[in-house]
């Protein structure tokens, strides 16, 4: 495999390249800065797997849920690198990415991301396949999806956070938690080679990221009109 992902769908954007055997992988969490960072790190994580942009087989991206203005800066990159070396990229549920390397957990696995407002972006998923979601929901909602004697693991950048809610609605639930903040990179690139070998199409050129909500500015600019 020769390839290059970007998860940028929460505040921390990891950015990983793989070249057979060897696998580099680089993790930015400095704020407005990371805009201006993105594309030395892919230049980074590329150089130190010894590739070039023209080499790539592939590029990988989470596609949604997630931060509006993260999802935005890696579709940007991608589609540069693309137009530049012509590599296609694959697009991959952000919650996908999170859960996939649980996929044998025996009960349910509930991948989840602050959406911010006390709500979170969030799926369960059992045996590796999506049961419920995917929503920009409530807790509380989120809760109706779980059996309180089935196992659970909880995964995703905001784990903890989701594991702290949850037990306010359903204390007999004692969830596993896991944070996996800088690791779904790696799974966008097992999941996205999946996708080519399979013969899966990559993302189309109007392609964009999937959004729950509206923006922050499409709300005003809505709530603005109907003030009208």
């Amino acid at each position: 495999m020769k390839a290059a992902a970007i998860d940028s769908a929460a505040p921390a954007i990891t950015v990983a390249a793989q070249n057979d055997i060897y696998y580099a992988e680089i993790t930015l969490d400095i704020g407005m800065h990371q805009s201006e960072q993105l594309l030395p790190a892919l230049d980074y994580v590329l150089h130190q797997v010894h590739l070039t942009p023209h080499e790539l087989e592939f590029s990988a991206l989470a596609k949604g849920p997630g931060s509006f203005t993260g999802l935005r800066l890696a579709f940007s990159a991608l589609k540069a690198l693309q137009l530049s070396a012509g590599c296609p990229i694959y697009g991959v549920p952000t919650l996908d990415a999170y859960v996939y390397p649980y996929q044998t957990w025996p009960g349910a696995v509930l991948a989840v991301l602050d959406a911010k407002k006390q709500r979170f972006y969030a799926a369960v998923y059992r045996h590796g396949i999506q049961a419920a979601g995917t929503e920009d929901a409530r807790i509380e909602h989120i809760a109706n999806w779980l059996d309180e004697e089935e196992p659970l693991l909880i995964t995703g950048p905001d784990a903890a956070l989701a594991a702290e809610a949850l037990a306010s609605c359903k204390p007999l639930i004692q969830p596993a938690v896991f944070n996996q903040r800088c690791t779904a990179a790696a799974s966008l690139l097992t999941i996205g080679d999946a996708m080519r070998r399979s013969g899966k199409a990559p993302l189309a050129p109007e392609e964009g990221p999937l959004y729950l909500r509206k923006s922050e500015a499409e709300e005003s600019q809505t709530a603005a009109g109907n003030a009208r």
